[in-house]
């Protein structure tokens, strides 16, 4: 699973649109959506916004470790 994918599905998961991830985290919904499509890579500071937001580790998100 990629970082996008894995992006995505923790989105799902907490049942939130990325309009809405996006608004939380100071970013654009195109930024949130280039980073599940895998078009850009987040920043570190927002890599660490986006796993403490969705309650992850930043391992599990770039893939080091498995799923909680």
């Amino acid at each position: 699973m990629t970082l996008g994918e894995r992006l995505r599905a923790e989105r799902n998961k907490k049942g939130v649109t990325a309009a809405e991830v996006a608004k939380s985290l100071g970013l654009t919904q195109g930024a949130i959506s280039q980073f599940e499509n895998g078009i850009r890579s987040p920043s570190t500071g927002a890599l660490v916004a986006l796993a403490k937001y969705y309650n992850v580790s930043l391992d599990y998100l770039v893939g080091n470790v498995a799923a909680n």
